[in-house]
């Protein structure tokens, strides 16, 4: 069940069952399954995608897009379907996530089966359990426009070799990959000023000092929390290939201990004319490049660092 209002879901589900037919990542269903071999076959074919959204069940919605509600008869709870996907054995014990939610909407409730996108594709049996006639182990099932996979069939080469791409990150422009390395340090290795990935050497991240002096004598506020109050400006630019995908400016505060992005200046309570601001702030979105860079160059394991984050923080 929806535990708080989900306005950006809702008005998503919504989209969906307007446009009153199925798609790559969204399907409909009148009533819930009565049959796990069908359900499982389904958040198979759902969790085996190429592109990078979460795909959705929706129930109670007949195949022309009309609202009909769930019916309480064979309705399923979520902790339904993780019990049965925690008692299959898949290979690698890669194992699909879902989610149920349930909104209401033009007076009837609907329930949504959400099967979250992954990169340990492609998901498939080691042995499937005997109460299960169709389905094959070893079969991968996949979801092309509004078509399944076929419960006894294999997707074609083409599309398990993408999925396989999808797992490697071979699928994503090279930034995404970049930045999706940066979450396994021990891909990374430093010579001198530039990080390589071990995996892939094309992949670089390579520091360069600021020559700009003026700015170098300039310090924002936080310059002043650290103990030592000696920073640097650095740059940093993201390559691959030795195109330049993006560039950052780095600072290195607390005479060195401690290196981040610098962060994003925002600003609240305009004036009348909007141009003066009563209250700015500084500010990482979350899961940003420049996010997952401060934590890239982060070592919880130095206390200088964990002490001078502290304080930047």
């Amino acid at each position: 069940m929806v535990t708080f209002i989900d306005y950006a879901f809702i008005e998503k589900i919504k989209s969906l069952i307007n446009s009153s037919h199925e798609g790559d990542y969204w399907d409909f269903k009148q009533a819930w399954y009565t049959e796990n071999e069908r359900l499982l076959h389904d958040i198979l074919c759902f969790a085996n995608t190429v592109h990078n959204e979460n795909c959705y069940i929706i129930i109670g919605i007949s195949d022309t897009g009309e609202m009909i509600g769930v019916s309480q008869k064979n309705r399923r709870k979520q902790a339904d379907i993780l019990d049965m996907l925690s008692n299959t054995v898949f290979a690698g014990d890669n194992i699909p996530e879902v989610r149920v939610d349930t909104i209401r909407l033009k007076g009837v409730e609907i329930d949504v089966l959400t099967v979250l996108n992954s990169f340990n594709v492609p998901f498939y049996l080691k042995s499937k359990s005997k109460k299960y006639n169709d389905i094959k182990e070893g079969y991968i099932y996949t979801r092309v426009g509004d078509k399944n996979t076929p419960i006894n069939q294999n997707a074609s080469i083409h599309q398990i070799e993408m999925l396989w791409k999808k797992r490697l990150g071979l699928t994503q422009p090279p930034l995404e990959q970049i930045v999706a390395r940066l979450e396994n340090k021990s891909e990374w290795t430093l010579n001198d000023e530039t990080h390589y990935n071990i995996y892939k050497p094309e992949f670089m991240l390579v520091e360069e000092y600021d020559d700009d002096e003026d700015d170098r004598r300039k310090g924002e506020f936080y310059v002043y929390s650290q103990c030592n109050s000696k920073f640097l400006y650095k740059g940093l630019k993201i390559i691959c290939n030795q195109t330049i995908l993006k560039e950052f400016e780095l600072i290195s505060l607390d005479s060195g201990r401690y290196k981040t992005p610098i962060p994003t200046w925002g600003y609240v309570c305009h004036d009348e004319y909007g141009v003066n601001h009563k209250c700015s702030y500084k500010y990482f979105l979350m899961d940003s490049i420049d996010y997952k860079l401060q934590n890239f160059f982060f070592d919880p394991e130095n206390m200088e660092e964990v002490y001078a984050k502290g304080r930047f923080d």
